[in-house]
């Protein structure tokens, strides 16, 4: 499947729960996540073909997570499974040449659904308040249409592409890392 999402930053984060909410979104409870992140070289340009894997744990279990780019960060093949044995899948990519990254993502996660896009409320350490709006779809579907429908389910919320945050947390974070390379 192919996952075509979009985030957006947040200047406050219950106020827009409650617009939602209002409008029938149901939220989870939320989770802590943490994501560690595996790399089979050290670029991190990411570009389309580019693969991503992480092992994120979210209370007492594990999912491994591939993601190969399509046209930009937000736009992935994805497969997903849950792991059993986080140290031993650990092992394994390191094995297959993916070795751990030094960056991870610990977030606060609300999941719900806004019509049929599936719509997440981040609290991201390091980085702020953020919403995911995402859309599963065919492998061969156009990405920029799929873009458009999910701005348009925003905008009786106030939020604009003005408010997008085109990078994925993991980019985010490694720049506020190393700010200062070039």
């Amino acid at each position: 499947m192919r996952e075509i999402e979009i985030k957006l930053k947040v200047k406050n984060l219950e106020e827009l729960e409650k617009k939602l909410t209002e409008r029938g979104c149901v939220f989870s409870e939320p989770v802590t996540q943490h994501d560690i992140l595996f790399a089979s070289d050290n670029n991190l340009d990411k570009a389309e073909g580019h693969i991503a894997i992480r092992i994120r744990q979210e209370k007492n279990a594990y999912r491994l997570t591939l993601k190969q780019q399509r046209t930009n960060e937000m736009d992935n093949i994805e497969c997903e499974t849950n792991v059993e044995n986080p140290e031993a899948m650990q092992k394994i990519l390191e094995i297959l040449g993916w070795k751990k990254e030094k960056i991870e993502i610990k977030k606060i996660r609300k999941k719900g659904k806004l019509g049929e896009y599936e719509i997440c409320l981040d609290r991201v350490d390091e980085l702020g308040d953020f919403l995911e709006l995402e859309k599963m779809t065919d492998d061969d579907t156009d990405p920029e249409k799929v873009r458009e429908e999910l701005f348009k389910a925003l905008e009786p919320f106030g939020l604009s592409r003005q408010d997008e945050e085109t990078k994925g947390y993991d980019t985010q974070i490694h720049k506020l890392h190393n700010k200062n390379d070039r």
